[in-house]
Order: structure tokens, then C-alpha cells, then sequence
């Protein structure tokens, strides 16, 4: 009777903070998408905004030497766009892994609906999301570097380039999601450990890669 009532709840967000493989359960039964995607956007777009307002624009290249008004107008558009950015670009980037990974899945020949893989990424996603304003608020306080996230390796190191990247990538809130998009494939999409540890580390592995390729652009562009 008790498992009977937990499948009929719906999914909660905070409850994947301490209770992921009951949410899981309640997701294999009644997937839940909007309330926790409109959630995700409006926190993305507080991202971007804190994201925005770390950067020091005196530094940026090109803006070295310009007026102070001027370097205050570019900082206000910056948060304004990284904001609206991440407000649209957020529930587009959640739609495109979803399909990603639900394609996979099926390779994989997995029984689980589009719906049910969008809503265990939305659900996972909250744990990296809440990593990120709890690092850009932390961030904003100090006044330290906004591009070093301060629960990853590489808060500790201090690389540059692309082992800056990567190290940046290896960060607590992100592992964290990872372990529990894993677990999430094993419960909701059913598939075997082995299948769904392999999918999970794969898109880590190219997280990692594609954080280091970005990183490593960024130093060509200083150039």
C-alpha cells in the first residue's frame, strides 16, 4: 500500500537532494515535465545573470582602456542577454539532449517514453543548477574569478587552458549529477548498470572534452 501511494505522487525537485531513487520511482510512473522545466529556465536565467554580473568587463579583450560608462553600458546588456539566454536557451538545450539520450535509449532497447528521459534529465539537471547559483553567489561575494567554479578541482589548481577545463569540470554538483543520471537510467529507463554507468560516463567524457576545446579557444582569442 505504501509503494502504491509513492507511485501515484509526482516527482519533486527538492526530493532529489535526499531522496533520488524515490523520485525515480515516482517518474517511472508519472513523469512530470512543465512545472519543473519553467523552474529550470527561471533558474537558468539567474545563471546568466549572476554569471554576467561576475565578469570584469575592464579586462575583456578589445575593452581595455574604454570609458567606464561605456564598459557599465556593455555590462548591462551582457546581463540582460545572459539572462534572456539562458531563459530560452535553457529549456532548448534540456529538448536536444532529451532527444539525444532517448535515442540511445531505444538503441539500447529500452521501453522508457520521451517524456519519462526528459523528465529524469530535468530532474537530475536541479542538483548541477543549484551547484551553479551556490557558486556564482559565492563568487559574487568574494570576488574571485567567475570562470573557476569553487567546488571543482580546479579552484584549487588554478589551470589554465584546457586543463582548466577540465578540471573545471570536475566539480561536486556535476559528479553528483552524473551519479544520479545513472542511477536514474537504471530506475526509469531500466536499463542494465553496465548500459546505463556506460552512457553516463560517455557524456562526461565529452563534457570534458568539450570543456577543454572551449577553454583552450578562449586562450587562442587572446592572442
Amino acid at each position: 500500500m505504501e509503494q502504491e501511494t509513492i507511485q501515484t505522487k509526482k516527482p519533486s525537485l527538492f526530493g532529489m537532494i535526499f531522496q533520488p531513487g524515490e523520485q525515480f520511482e515516482r517518474m517511472r510512473e508519472k513523469p512530470t515535465i512543465w512545472l519543473p522545466l519553467i523552474i529550470l529556465s527561471i533558474l537558468g536565467a539567474l545563471v546568466g545573470v549572476l554569471a554576467a554580473l561576475n565578469v570584469d568587463y575592464a579586462t575583456m579583450p578589445g575593452m581595455e582602456g574604454m570609458p567606464d560608462d561605456q564598459i557599465e553600458i556593455s555590462k548591462m546588456f551582457g546581463i540582460i542577454f545572459g539572462g534572456i539566454g539562458a531563459l530560452f536557451g535553457t529549456p532548448i538545450g534540456f529538448l536536444i539532449f532529451g532527444g539525444i539520450l532517448f535515442g540511445i535509449t531505444k538503441i539500447a532497447k529500452s521501453t522508457v517514453t520521451f517524456k519519462q528521459v526528459l523528465s529524469l534529465i530535468l530532474f537530475t539537471s536541479f542538483i548541477s543548477t543549484i551547484g551553479q547559483i551556490l557558486n556564482q553567489v559565492i563568487i559574487y561575494v568574494i570576488g574571485s574569478d567567475p570562470y573557476i567554479m569553487l567546488t571543482s578541482i580546479n579552484s584549487f589548481v588554478g589551470a589554465e587552458g584546457a586543463i582548466g577545463g577540465i578540471l573545471g569540470t570536475i566539480e561536486v554538483f556535476q559528479i553528483w549529477y552524473y551519479i544520479l543520471l545513472g542511477f536514474g537510467l537504471v530506475k526509469v529507463a531500466q536499463l542494465s548498470k553496465p548500459a546505463a554507468y556506460t552512457i553516463t560516463i560517455i557524456f562526461f567524457v565529452l563534457g570534458l572534452i568539450f570543456a577543454a576545446a572551449s577553454r583552450a579557444l578562449e586562450g587562442l582569442a587572446q592572442f
